[in-house]
């Protein structure tokens, strides 16, 4: 057997991604805390020696770095074809390729873009709150001078000198949220178990992790059934299996709570209306 290590963070979704697949697939692994915002250990000497981009998550196998969330689910469905349960299923198609690309967070494309991105649109106040706890000068030279997505280092930088996200971004997330959250519950109308059929695969592993994301940023109604039954009937399957609990409850570093209160107290987030008249508009 394999020695393996993942290197993540708790409350990170590629790493919840992965930390999912991991799970469904039965495999074990030492597990290493990396923490980003708050401390930059992802930007650190050590770090980037295995991920230059200075993403999480990354695999280590027998010594060797494999990064990347959707490389590291194909690795190890290639790898244990026979073990839990098999996420790239035999129809592996066009169709199939296109889903998993539209829940996938592709540091490539525009926060947005697809579901996938959104899911760090819509987690700027608390990435914020974050990286207010170091001076802004040392987040300044940390991601200018170790940050290895050139893209995404003013969004870092900008974040940190507003405290927040930049004016009419957030709004803006809210429309693109909209419009995921409608296109999967369209997508859900097959009835199937899953989201591309009967069975589990990479595809759920990236929406179960975005719609946590969705539940956690305090988007509160999307799941009650009322407006998106097809998406609260399918988180309450996925978020009722074993990984959910295994791969992201069990891992949260409890960093993000309390800034969560802190930002929204008791209520739902400061844009939950919004998404919602977003969201009537498309219904």
């Amino acid at each position: 057997m394999a020695q393996i290590e993942l290197y993540g963070y708790g409350e990170s979704v590629a790493s919840n991604i992965t930390r999912l697949a991991l799970s469904e697939k039965k495999i074990s692994y030492k597990y290493n805390l990396v923490y980003l915002e708050s401390k930059g250990q992802h930007l650190r000497k050590e770090y980037r020696k295995l991920n230059p981009k200075t993403l999480i998550p990354t695999l280590v196998i027998d010594g060797k770095p494999l990064p990347d969330s959707l490389e590291i689910m194909k690795y190890i469905d290639q790898q244990y074809p026979n073990q839990g349960e098999l996420l790239f299923p035999s129809d592996n198609n066009k169709e199939f390729h296109d889903l998993v690309d539209y829940l996938f967070l592709d540091d490539k494309k525009e926060l947005g873009e697809t579901f996938g991105t959104t899911g760090g649109g819509i987690s700027i106040p608390v990435l914020a709150r974050l990286l207010c706890k170091r001076s802004f000068f040392s987040v300044v030279w940390d991601y200018l001078k170790n940050h290895g997505v050139s893209k995404r280092k003013p969004i870092f930088i900008m974040v940190r000198l507003l405290g927040g996200p930049p004016p009419g971004v957030y709004k803006k997330m809210m429309a693109y949220l909209a419009k995921h959250l409608i296109y999967t519950e369209n997508y859900l109308n097959h009835g199937k178990e899953f989201i591309y059929g009967d069975t589990y695969s990479a595809a759920d592993c990236c929406l179960t992790a975005l719609l946590h994301r969705v539940n956690e940023m305090r988007f509160n109604g999307v799941f009650d059934g009322e407006k998106l039954p097809n998406l609260s009937k399918y988180w309450n399957n996925i978020s009722s299996r074993p990984s959910y609990m295994e791969a992201i409850i069990s891992y949260e570093t409890g960093e993000w709570k309390p800034e969560l209160e802190a930002l929204y107290g008791d209520g739902p987030n400061d844009h939950n209306d919004l998404l919602w008249t977003e969201i009537n508009k498309l219904l």
